[in-house]
């Protein structure tokens, strides 16, 4: 079909589910749209030829970039959305960018839907989708995603859950969260850098199938939430320097009288105030020394610090001061 006949041989109804597709999508704007193309339509004037192919050309280019783009808006989506379709474990806590916040290098799109820094602790929602029409991507496939905040580098514990793999549209979606070091400044931009798209499917080393250059930033904010901390305490054989709670869990690091051979697996519970039970924080990571050791457990979901009475290590209970 030539651009001068698109427009005026398209049903109301094909006008419509073309319009669709754009994400700025509105009522109004369909309806301004379907006015102004009748009048170009009904206009008698002697230019009436002229202003048909201008407008059939430019509402054909525009159509065209609608639905080329379609993918990767319905791929990734804004927060809420993305919040809606998976229920991720700490998405209460993220907050939408201001600005998109996305790189694409070898056809690969990577994007920030949500992000939160809380003490040394930041949280992104991450979209991997591949927009080169190679499905390169799988369910096995990972990233090599680091964190940066004030120009420091996240090396501590870390969480990284592939919520879904969208096969229809190629993408893949993961909750992160990674521990900094103690005393990590609160920052308003977070940045995130990834050389490499991995694949995780096959046991040994990990295959790097994609190599790149992506780079993003995304802001965080202040929610006001303060860790809970306590210094110098003491649980059974663990003298415990530093510990620290927050909404994502439980980090603590000092000294020990086990010998590396006897230290115990953490067993560490959140008791919470009017509960009758305590919350268990199932998994993390630990450093263990001779004599020291480090040491960061995750939560489920987060932990809310003002119902926090205590948290109990190996047993050991420790009330908030």
């Amino acid at each position: 079909m030539s651009k001068r006949n698109l427009m005026t041989e398209l049903s109301d109804e094909q006008l419509n589910t073309l319009l669709a597709y754009t994400p700025e999508f509105s009522e109004e704007n369909l309806e301004n749209i379907k006015k102004l193309s009748l009048e170009k339509i009904e206009e008698k004037s002697n230019r009436r030829h002229f202003l048909m192919k201008k407008f059939a050309y430019i509402a054909a280019v525009a159509a065209l970039l609608l639905i080329t783009t379609t993918g990767i808006f319905a791929a990734t989506g804004d927060l809420e959305q993305f919040l809606s379709r998976f229920n991720p474990n700490f998405g209460a806590l993220a907050v939408a960018p201001i600005y998109p916040a996305y790189s694409v290098d070898e056809g690969i799109r990577i994007e920030a839907v949500g992000a939160q820094q809380i003490d040394n602790i930041v949280l992104v929602y991450v979209t991997m989708q591949d927009i080169s029409g190679e499905n390169r991507l799988t369910r096995y496939t990972s990233h090599d995603l680091e964190i940066y905040v004030d120009d420091q580098m996240l090396g501590g514990a870390r969480s990284s859950r592939r919520l879904n793999f969208d096969s229809t549209t190629n993408t893949s979606y993961f909750e992160i969260v990674l521990v900094g070091e103690p005393g990590l400044p609160k920052a308003d931009e977070i940045n995130l850098v990834m050389t490499s798209v991995q694949d995780l499917e096959h046991s040994g080393p990990i295959q790097r199938l994609i190599e790149g250059d992506w780079s993003l930033t995304v802001n965080a904010s202040d929610l006001g939430i303060k860790p809970i901390v306590w210094e110098n305490v003491i649980a059974g054989n663990l003298q415990i320097e530093h510990m620290s709670l927050t909404p994502f869990g439980l980090q603590m690091s000092g000294n020990h009288t086990y010998g590396m051979e006897n230290f115990p697996f953490f067993d560490i519970r959140v008791e919470l105030e009017n509960r009758l039970f305590r919350v268990r924080l199932p998994g993390g990571g630990a450093g263990i020394g001779d004599y020291t050791f480090t040491a960061f457990q995750f939560a489920d979901s987060p932990i809310d610090l003002e119902n926090v009475t205590a948290v109990v290590i190996n047993g050991t209970r420790i009330s908030v001061r």
